[in-house]
């Protein structure tokens, strides 16, 4: 990965939403979620080439690292990093490719091809596009689609992003399908206003909890995803003791 690209160019986007990406997804509705810093996950191949990148000011180290067994015995590392910069980040370069993809992520192939695309945060998850707080999903969604399909060619070669991408989109699917299994659906407008405040309490502990994600199904779509991209691509995650 070369960590100085810039996927998506939309220089001053945050004039038109008061840096709602950067400026912390609160949620009055949310009783446990509440802190002045955003977790940004990487898993571990990007977090290498973040800290041989020379990382963010004040970000020089994950606040927290989960390992992860696949049933192969692959692991998977994940680093949490805890942002509070709010879109001041130093160097702005150095940003995590949360950040870079901002604010939608792609749906891709096990072979690496571009099949479409979705809202790739965990709080943007529940957003019709009309409604979506990010100026660029309302008004330039298909620009910056085009401007992804352009720039992610060089990182859709290697078998670690194309799976990161893939785990990200299955991460999404399942817990939009917990919400849905709940309330018919996961799109907040399409909620009653006396269950708002129910709809966004499910939404907090499944994330807390993670409910939608402890689950044999979960586990076994990550596999599959895993077995299907190696098939290709052959074995890139370690298997550690």
């Amino acid at each position: 990965m070369n960590y100085k690209q810039e996927y998506i160019y939309t220089p001053k986007c945050y004039e038109s939403c008061a840096g709602y990406c950067c400026a912390g997804f609160t949620n009055p509705n949310f009783k446990l979620i509440r802190s002045n810093f955003i977790a940004l996950p990487l898993f571990d191949i990007e977090y290498q080439e973040y800290l041989k990148a020379g990382a963010i000011n004040g970000m020089e180290a994950a606040k927290k690292s989960e390992k992860f067994k696949l049933k192969g015995g692959q692991t998977i590392t994940l680093h949490w990093l805890h942002c509070d910069k709010k879109g001041l980040c130093n160097p702005h370069s150095n940003r995590p490719l949360v950040c870079k993809l901002y604010p939608i992520l792609p749906k891709v192939s096990s072979s690496g091809e571009i099949l479409g695309f979705f809202n790739g945060t965990i709080f943007d998850l529940f957003f019709d596009d009309k409604s979506h707080p990010c100026t660029l999903i309302k008004e330039k969604r298909s620009a910056i689609e085009d401007m992804l399909k352009s720039n992610l060619t060089d990182l859709l070669k290697d078998p670690n992003y194309i799976f990161i991408f893939k785990a990200a989109q299955i991460a999404v699917e399942h817990l939009q399908n917990y919400i849905k299994d709940i309330f018919g659906t996961y799109i907040i407008d399409e909620i009653p206003q006396d269950k708002v405040a129910l709809f966004w309490g499910e939404v907090e502990m499944a994330m807390m909890l993670r409910r939608a994600w402890n689950t044999p199904k979960f586990i076994d779509d990550i596999n599959e995803a895993y077995e299907n991209i190696a098939k290709i691509w052959g074995e890139f995650l370690p298997i550690e003791p």
